[in-house]
């Protein structure tokens, strides 16, 4: 993983993370980031997720090709 992929991956892990959030839908992440003032770019990458169940920050990361394949359904 390149280290642009890791300031990524940690960037989005700060606004989505937390106790009891995953396995989460699309809803649930958006309103998790929400409710952490997340800033507009992270907001609408979130919208653009699919509406599926992602079981962590990993998963998450993989739908928006940071770390790895982009995972497909």
């Amino acid at each position: 993983m390149s280290r642009q992929e890791v300031d990524s991956r940690s960037d989005l892990a700060r606004w989505i993370s937390g106790t009891h959030v995953f396995p989460a839908d699309r809803t649930a992440l958006l309103a998790r980031a929400e409710s952490e003032s997340a800033p507009d770019g992270v907001l609408s990458a979130l919208r653009a997720l699919p509406d599926r169940i992602f079981a962590n920050v990993e998963d998450v990361a993989r739908e928006f090709g940071v770390g790895g394949r982009r995972q497909r359904d």
